[in-house]
């Protein structure tokens, strides 16, 4: 599969730990394709997520989902069912850590795009932070 330019859209629905809720929809473009039987989605972060100047790597399998972020945050979340993941979030101001316990990870991705539904209790430096669910939507520019 060659690479193809893809219209990105994420939506995700967040509580933090104050219960407040938050939904948020980012539309962007990047770049897909199939490597070594897994799909990868990627694009460049903005000043609306936070992330400015910071690559965001989606690699999808079947049962098992990574978020690779680099430039100006450094990380690796990884969403595989039931199971909670720790790694560490590297940003300009400091390090912490960041645990995922993951609640749903659902693919239904082909060659021609398709969706990652994603859902997560996240604590950061052991402390509970949030409770999100990511729906990642691919399509063809």
């Amino acid at each position: 599969m060659e690479k193809k330019n893809v219209l990105i859209n994420i939506k995700g629905k967040q509580r933090n730990a104050e219960d407040e809720k938050e939904d948020v929809e980012l539309v962007t473009e990047g770049v897909f394709y199939k490597e070594n039987a897994r799909y990868y989605l990627v694009y460049t972060e903005s000043e609306v997520t936070g992330m400015d100047g910071t690559t965001t790597t989606v690699e999808i399998e079947r049962e098992k989902v990574s978020i690779i972020r680099s430039g100006s945050v450094n990380n690796q979340l990884l969403f595989i069912p039931n199971r909670k993941t720790t790694s560490y979030y590297n940003t300009q101001f400091g390090s912490f850590s960041v645990s995922v316990l993951s609640t749903e990870v659902g693919v239904d991705v082909t060659d021609d795009g398709g969706v990652v539904n994603v859902g997560y209790k996240m604590d950061i430096n052991d402390a509970f932070a949030s409770e999100t669910t990511l729906s990642i939507n691919i399509k063809e520019a």
